[in-house]
């Protein structure tokens, strides 16, 4: 049986070269075209395509467009993105097809190499459709549907320099293998509703970093993990994070939240699942304290074992009033509470000098290091 092959693109001679990769790759092909994302999705209604080579920039429908439309019909087509657009739009295309459950196979930048393009075809073409393999353990699936890395950037105790733990962060793995940062693509996967499986994605992977890579480091070193608090409501990601420990983590986990408003049905639920967590053996932080829906209700209610200040309050310190006003609030009620603060976005001597006059020896930010891979942060340790 021929494979059937759809080219998406509204330059002829573009269509011409990709159409000549594809027959160098496999002669029992049937090759279609269409010229915008509009035309390309009548065709694939009516015709199962096993593959799509498909540009982003086209008049009247582009490929934008055409990935959202897929989506939305549940095309199961692999997909090979080209474009003369920037390398950071073809690697977002990829991302956003990635994040649609689309099959994206690469992202290519024209102008087109056509062997690469035939590499491509013949790889595509001889893997199987999902449907003829065992794909096993649904959380396997998970784990491997986003390329994320991880990075962990050092918190310090900034008279002594000794390093107390590690934030965990995440970089988006580009078909280029640049490591992007959240800002590139958390917005995406916050509109498209994908948070759950990211938050997954991110402890699958922290566990396997944790076992090749910190199982032997100084057991009084924390490491904080991002979460909604949103995710906190839900008893399949609370499993999820209590499989932490079961897996034969001993080094201590500190849960980051955000200050994000929840219903009062879900607060009550939210603070239930905080206490489970605080019970075996997590400790809570609230992240990016000061800023949007930050409020001395929650802390006070919260049980908390640590309060990061957001790196514009602390950058801002020196010169604002406001900031100092709510910082000495935040601290009396530290005090009392019996938990630390961390300053976040320490980026220069005097800002840790400044800090360290009013107590703040908790320090994080790129003058006491960036965020870096498992196997640096284990040489920097035990240089």
């Amino acid at each position: 049986m021929n494979n059937t092959v759809l080219i998406v693109d509204d330059i002829e001679l573009s269509r011409e070269v990709i159409k000549n990769a594809v027959y160098q790759a496999t002669k029992k092909t049937s090759v279609h075209f269409a010229e915008n994302a509009f035309d390309a999705m009548k065709q694939m209604l009516k015709l199962s395509f096993d593959l799509v080579v498909m540009d982003i920039m086209m008049p009247n429908g582009d490929g934008f467009e055409l990935l959202g439309m897929m989506s939305k019909k549940n095309i199961k087509s692999k997909i090979i993105i080209t474009s003369g657009l920037d390398k950071s739009i073809v690697s977002s295309s990829s991302m956003l097809g990635k994040l649609y459950d689309l099959n994206v196979v690469a992202a290519l930048e024209k102008p087109i190499v056509s062997k690469q393009v035939s590499k491509l075809v013949d790889k595509s073409l001889e893997i199987k459709v999902e449907s003829e393999i065992d794909l096993g353990n649904s959380e396997i699936i998970i784990d491997d549907y986003l390329p994320i890395n991880l990075v962990y950037q050092p918190q310090v105790v900034s008279d002594t320099n000794v390093i107390s733990g590690f934030e965990v962060l995440s970089r988006w793995s580009d078909d280029n293998g640049a490591l992007l940062p959240p800002s590139y693509f958390l917005p995406v996967i916050e509109e498209l509703g994908k948070q759950k499986v990211f938050t997954i994605t991110v402890i699958n992977k922290f566990i396997r970093d944790y076992h090749s890579y910190f199982i032997e480091l100084d057991g009084s070193l924390r490491f904080s993990i991002n979460i909604e608090p949103n995710l906190l409501t839900d008893e399949s990601v609370v499993d999820k994070l209590f499989d932490i420990y079961q897996q034969g983590i001993e080094h201590t986990i500190v849960l980051e939240i955000t200050e994000k408003s929840l219903s009062e049905s879900l607060e009550k639920k939210f603070l239930a699942n905080i206490l489970r967590l605080r019970l075996n053996g997590f400790e809570i932080s609230i992240d990016d304290f000061g800023m949007e829906a930050s409020n001395i209700e929650r802390v006070v209610m919260l049980p908390i074992n640590e309060i990061k200040i957001d790196k514009k309050i602390t950058q801002g310190l020196y010169d604002n009033i406001d900031y100092m006003l709510k910082l000495d609030q935040v601290k009396k009620l530290a005090l009392v509470k019996g938990v630390r603060i961390i300053y976040e976005g320490v980026e220069s001597e005097e800002t840790c000098t400044f800090l360290e006059a009013l107590g703040g020896f908790n320090q994080q930010g790129f003058l006491h290091g960036g965020p870096s891979l498992a196997k640096v942060v284990v040489e920097m340790l035990t240089e």
